[in-house]
């Protein structure tokens, strides 16, 4: 999915870990046919059954994201885990509405009133390592931002996602599911963290929305 090139107003990517203003463009979403992998990245060796990717450029530095995905500090990517759940997210239904109209390749249906800022889980904490895209062109030149919580799916969501079909609707060929790069060694690459894992939170008052966050392998 890409930001519509005629739009006047551009959403921006800045704060946490990123050094420059990056301009939002696309996103990406990368699942399973199963419900035990989908995801590109994995936490502590665990696969989500979804994720969804935000790609931005870096605006101070470069025109456009053809320009910068293979320059230096050129992308960001946000990635935001997937699972199953029973409160799913509502921008993200606000995207799977449309998957009836998208299930061949070359369909094509505007998406409105998205809200890119509730699409994100309720956290500040975040991972981030310095590395490369995961489409075609795999640039090394990306900085990437895991958020610490997933957002919900319903199985029914995601069903329809995994109708969708690689071709044309007269040669449909086989479904999208697992649109996966393989896992990548880290190569010595740092990642960095804002969760502190030293806090120890106290008993909370039970919450009516699933509680999970990712602890990293030290």
């Amino acid at each position: 999915m890409r930001v519509d090139k005629d739009t006047k107003h551009h959403i921006n990517i800045t704060g946490g870990p990123l050094a420059y203003r990056y301009q939002f463009e696309e996103i990406y979403i990368h699942y399973g046919t199963e419900n035990h992998q989908g995801s590109e990245h994995r936490v502590h060796g665990y696969a989500f059954p979804a994720e969804i990717q935000l790609y931005g450029f870096n605006a101070e530095l470069y025109r456009n994201m053809t320009e910068a995905q293979h320059r230096a500090q050129g992308v960001v990517g946000v990635s935001i885990m997937v699972q199953i759940g029973d409160t799913p997210n509502p921008e993200l239904r606000v995207i799977t509405s449309s998957f009836s109209k998208l299930t061949y390749r070359g369909s094509f249906t505007p998406i409105k009133h998205l809200q890119l800022r509730s699409l994100l889980p309720d956290t500040e904490h975040y991972m981030t390592y310095e590395g490369s895209t995961t489409h075609p062109g795999c640039w090394e030149t990306a900085v990437w931002v895991i958020l610490n919580k997933p957002i919900y799916i319903t199985k029914q969501e995601l069903y329809a996602l995994r109708k969708l079909m690689q071709g044309p609707e007269e040669s449909p060929k086989a479904p999208l599911g697992n649109n996966v790069r393989p896992l990548q060694p880290l190569y010595h690459r740092t990642v960095r963290t804002n969760i502190d894992f030293t806090n120890k939170q106290g008993k909370n008052c039970p919450s009516m929305y699933k509680d999970m966050h990712y602890k990293g392998k030290t």
